[in-house]
């Protein structure tokens, strides 16, 4: 019939009702008229276009101005800085590698001591002597200060050749180019020179505070009373801080801040050190009437206190760095099924060029359109903003806005943290909350909230309505990392409200895994542009950063093991000389080979085990959070396994290190010093 109609009577209208009535019939968000007429003789075209021009706002008809240029310079002047990023990275390592430099010098000062004792004996004074350990210092220090320059750029070229090829996935370009800057080199140096001097000069005024006769002697410094019972308070402290932190994590609520944990785990880790120092000075007790290895052990690592508590640093460092980064590696297809995971237990992601008009909920549409499958589709309205995810460098002051009917997310994905607007019982309920002075509740991953915004819960955004009014969307809650990264979330209610123009959905969550599901809507949405991915797949592009990041720092790590290794062999070489005499002796009046390497074994090994569980129990603390979440695949498992591979390679340099040193054909040499 409207065919028929058309064809006779063309545009002539049907009906004439009422203006009241039309509107209470056909208005939409979209507004309540269709055309405006304009009699004729009450205003003329030339009239019509000045009233026109002079009342009309360009944000009336959805134009803005933005600042391309410097937008672009903003963001990129806040994008991410690798310097600073891995001296972060590299904190524990610098760490490690101070203790190894103090360590050497240490050894060189006890090898010297009867050098410095007649030095002392001949009326040089403790500043002379100082002075002239300082210059020898700056002195060896110098090439290799040059040296590590020089191993530092090809260092950085390594790094650049990685980062635009194996570690792509956390700058996506592989256009990074290396420049290097003259100051930049001679601030190294300076700097370098400032570290190595310090970690010379510490021990060099302890070894000074000794009496001449210590110091021919070769003897300790003997501790007082009180700074050891300072020591043990400053431990008992530093422990205790560490566990009230978890108990007031623990004790507050279910949304576990793992800052506050890694700080925990630092604590502990130092509180712990202290603790052993405090053991390792303590006078050893002489009423022990049997022999047992381990007690021999002790004994001989309290000749060399300070020598002891450096090895067990560098390995606690390297236990904790590897054990907390290793184990925080994220495997987001093990955990994709859980409604609380980072997919929301969704099975596929579908965003669309051009938005889709009807509800693919609609039974009815669906038989239309000829879908079989059966599935749950969560459809989001989408205004086009900057990449605020982690694959984006730089920071952003305007993400993208997802918008959706927030009842159909209830239950899923985990909320990390939020402001006091947010409901902890039903958070998503939270984004249809009306805020005082017309603010807008907006949910967001915490990592874009923290990263890619460089703000923190409670700041507020700031958008353009359609109409050119300024909203403010205000943070009130943290996901923890999920597809949404790179988003702002908002209610459908808001959304329609200041962009009635708006129509269709861009972005859809789909309730299935089955394939089938896939090439179905994949084939509706031909002439859509769609792009259809996995849900877990689709995490899993942004989980490649953070493990990237992960790996990175795990190879720190590795390498903070690998300079508590050598400092272990190092102190190891370094005993044998000094007790060359002893061992000689000892092979001399029979005993055999094996029973001098299980001697050393068991002493250094007092050592390892001290440094493996001071830095194992301070990564498990600083893991809680992800250990006790029912929604974290860490687990204590693959801890125990990496605790036992780092143990056992210990273990397997101390012994093969013991071994090869001790070689009755050398040590037997040492009698004819007797």
């Amino acid at each position: 019939k409207d065919e028929e109609y058309w064809n006779v009577y063309r545009g002539t209208p049907k009906v004439f009702v009422s203006a009241e009535l039309a509107e209470r019939l056909w208005s939409n968000r979209f507004g309540n008229c269709t055309a405006v007429r304009f009699p004729p003789g009450k205003m003329s075209k030339e009239e019509l276009r000045k009233y026109f021009f002079r009342h009309a706002v360009a944000t009336d008809w959805g134009f803005s101005v933005h600042a391309a240029r410097e937008d672009g310079l903003l963001a990129a002047r806040n994008s991410v800085d690798f310097g600073q990023l891995f001296l972060g990275l590299s904190f524990f390592l610098l760490i490690s590698a101070i203790m190894l430099t103090s360590l050497l010098f240490r050894l060189n000062l006890e090898n010297r001591c009867e050098q410095a004792g007649t030095l002392l004996q001949l009326g040089f004074s403790k500043k002379q002597i100082s002075r002239i350990f300082l210059y020898e210092g700056m002195i060896v220090c110098l090439p290799g200060i040059m040296s590590g320059i020089l191993l530092g750029i090809g260092y950085v070229r390594i790094i650049f050749l990685f980062l635009n090829g194996l570690w792509w996935d956390i700058v996506r370009t592989s256009l990074i180019i290396l420049r290097i800057e003259p100051v930049t080199l001679f601030t190294g140096i300076a700097i370098s020179m400032l570290i190595a001097l310090v970690s010379i000069w510490f021990p060099l005024q302890k070894f000074l505070k000794r009496e001449i006769i210590q110091i021919h002697r070769k003897d300790e410094l003997l501790y007082r009373t009180g700074h050891l019972k300072l020591v043990l308070w400053a431990a008992a402290g530093i422990i205790l801080a560490a566990v009230l932190l978890v108990i007031f994590q623990l004790a507050i609520g279910s949304r576990l801040n793992p800052v506050l944990f890694f700080l925990s785990g630092g604590f502990l880790l130092a509180g712990l050190l202290l603790l052993f120092s405090y053991w390792l000075k303590k006078p050893a007790s002489i009423t022990e009437n049997h022999f047992s290895r381990i007690l021999s052990g002790k004994r001989q690592l309290m000749r060399n206190r300070n020598r002891s508590l450096s090895v067990v640093i560098l390995f606690a460092i390297g236990a904790f760095l590897v054990i907390s980064t290793g184990a925080n590696r994220q495997d987001v297809f093990m955990d994709s099924l859980n409604q609380k995971s980072g997919t929301g237990g969704f099975g596929f992601y579908a965003e669309t060029a051009v938005p889709v008009l009807y509800n693919l909920n609609d039974l009815t549409r669906r038989l239309a359109e000829g879908l079989d499958s059966s599935f749950i589709a969560v459809q989001f309205h989408k205004i086009e903003g900057d990449d605020a995810s982690c694959l984006n460098l730089n920071r952003v002051a305007n993400p993208s806005i997802l918008a959706m009917d927030a009842e159909e997310l209830r239950g899923r994905f985990r909320i990390q943290s939020g402001t006091g607007e947010l409901d902890p019982d039903d958070p998503w309920l939270s984004l249809k909350k009306k805020l005082p002075g017309g603010i807008i509740p907006a949910i967001a991953d915490q990592t874009v909230i923290q990263w890619g915004l460089g703000m923190q819960l409670g700041d507020t955004l700031s958008y353009l309505a359609e109409n050119g009014d300024t909203l403010r969307f205000k943070l009130i809650g943290g996901l923890a990392p999920s597809i949404f990264q790179g988003h702002v979330l908002i209610d459908n209610s808001v959304f329609l409200r200041y962009y009635p123009s708006h129509n269709g959905s861009s972005v859809f969550l789909i309730d299935s895994r089955d394939p089938a599901v896939a090439d179905e809507l994949s084939d509706l949405f031909r002439d859509n542009g769609p792009e259809i991915i996995s849900a877990p797949q689709k995490l899993a592009r942004f989980y490649s950063v953070t493990n990237t990041y992960l790996a990175i720092f795990l190879a720190l790590g590795a390498l903070g093991l690998v300079l508590g290794t050598i400092g272990v062999s190092l102190i190891v070489a370094r005993t044998l000389l000094e007790r060359k005499n002893e061992m000689a002796i000892l092979l001399a009046v029979g005993f055999p080979k094996k029973n001098l390497v299980l001697n050393l074994v068991s002493e250094y090994s007092i050592l390892l085990a001290a440094g493996m569980g001071t830095g194992t129990l301070a990564a498990v603390v600083s893991l809680l959070p992800d250990l006790l979440s029912l929604n974290n695949p860490v687990s204590a498992g693959y801890i125990l396994i990496l605790f036992f591979i780092i143990l056992l390679n210990g273990l397997i340099w101390i012994t093969a290190l013991a071994s090869v040193l001790v070689n009755p054909r050398k040590i037997l040499s040492a009698l004819h010093d007797l």
